[in-house]
């Protein structure tokens, strides 16, 4: 009888075993499961538990208002912009993280989701972990916040610099930290190799290498005859472009010999829409300031 009763229940646990559905709990979140331990089979597997965890993720990614409400239009702001990585931060923390050693070890995969705000300096304030599957990854997801290098702020429709939450959900997935760390070896090599521009220099709108210049000259209201028995005099004139690309403090550095002339410049070069900064790609990338030196020709016959 007991003989028997061991077999019933061994054939219970077997048939429950045989059974087990294509998902596991972790924490409270249901995770795909798969027991392909090769490279390829946890790739994607945490392909399939990024995905879940993604579409079960309740929080707002991306750009809040500073009272927490979601923006509905993103078209009447200019969303914060960091350097290297844009309008997607999710692509700073994959790429920059450091996996935690003992989470690595054991193949142990999650997620972070942190809030944060971005003030109008486009430095971040008041962080905040909103959800986890491990305390390590939130200590990772901070310490790359507190390096991050500013960003271009939030800006109304008015281009007026305001304050906004950030949400950004970061994956912590094994595989594809080893992939990435494999892929960076080669890069590294291949920079070695070859030569790189990491600076991508400030430009104004179109980026067309007299755009800058038109836009002044287009501006300019002078009297020709001042101009006596010359064709054309130039002045020459610097540009600073903060690392917000706003203009700042812009100089005469050559005079045109007209002192009106030379400040009418002045006045437009301060009152020019913001420039895109100098980029700086190199690491987690940054903005950078530069200083332009513009000529400007006033002709007899008045350009338009």
């Amino acid at each position: 009888m007991k003989k028997l009763l061991f077999i019933l229940l061994s054939w219970v646990v077997i048939s429950n075993l045989q059974c087990l559905a294509d998902t596991l709990s972790v924490g409270i979140t249901s995770a795909g499961y798969t027991s392909d331990s090769s490279a390829q089979g946890q790739r994607q597997n945490e392909n399939r538990l990024d995905s879940i965890w993604r579409v079960g993720n309740i929080w707002n990614v991306g750009v809040l208002d500073i009272s927490g409400r979601p923006i509905k239009d993103l078209s009447i702001i200019e969303p914060p912009r960091w350097a290297k990585w844009n309008y997607d931060l999710e692509k700073y923390f994959t790429s920059q993280m450091i996996y935690p050693e003992h989470l690595l070890e054991t193949n142990q995969s999650g997620y972070s989701v942190v809030m944060f705000s971005v003030d109008t300096l486009g430095l971040l304030r008041s962080i905040n972990i909103l959800t986890t599957t491990h305390k390590d990854f939130d200590r990772e997801v901070i310490r790359l916040l507190k390096e991050l290098p500013h960003c271009l702020p939030c800006r109304d429709k008015n281009g007026k610099r305001m304050e906004c939450l950030y949400t950004v959900y970061v994956p912590f997935l094994p595989q594809h930290y080893r992939d990435r760390l494999k892929a960076d070896s080669i890069a590294e090599e291949n920079i070695r190799q070859s030569f790189v521009e990491w600076e991508a220099v400030s430009y104004f709108q179109d980026g067309k290498p007299w755009s800058a210049q038109n836009y002044i000259t287009q501006r300019l209201v002078y009297d020709p005859a001042l101009l006596g028995d010359k064709q054309q005099i130039r002045g020459i004139y610097t540009i600073r472009i903060n690392s917000y690309g706003e203009i700042y403090d812009p100089k005469i550095l050559r005079s045109c010999g007209i002192q009106d002339w030379d400040n009418q410049v002045l006045e437009i070069i301060k009152e020019m829409p913001r420039w895109t900064p100098t980029i700086n790609y190199y690491g987690k990338g940054e903005y950078r300031k530069s200083v332009w030196t513009v000529p400007i020709f006033f002709r007899k016959k008045k350009v338009n």
